[in-house]
């Protein structure tokens, strides 16, 4: 999973791409959901205290989905819509908020536990 910072074309002089590229910051891999809330919980992901990051070409992008950050008890007053996904230390994954995630997150990811050896 991965959070798009911008989408842009390179200049020509920089070779010929048939897509535009998008700059991405990756998340964490998936672990096993939260057991209260079912949903999965996810971080930026980083090496060396920087964060991951690549180009990639905008034909890679899969789909959306909604993030919802994690508040504990009180809100971070310091949040709004342009820094909570940077701020926020950990975000769930929320698969309630349209039927093609929930299938994709309790469907698919049950199939595919069940079939692990």
């Amino acid at each position: 999973m991965a959070q798009v910072r911008v989408i842009f074309n390179l200049p020509e002089e920089y070779g010929s791409y048939k897509h535009p590229l998008a700059y991405v910051d990756w998340y964490k891999p998936f672990r096993a959901p939260v057991p209260d809330l079912n949903m999965h919980q996810v971080s930026l992901s980083s090496h060396n205290h920087r964060q991951r990051a690549s180009v990639i070409p905008v034909t890679d992008i899969v789909r959306t989905c909604h993030l919802q950050p994690h508040c504990g008890r009180a809100i971070n007053r310091t949040w709004d819509t342009s820094n909570v996904l940077n701020l926020s230390p950990t975000l769930y994954v929320n698969p309630y908020l349209r039927h093609h995630d929930f299938y994709l997150f309790r469907y698919l990811v049950a199939l595919h536990a069940r079939n692990q050896p």
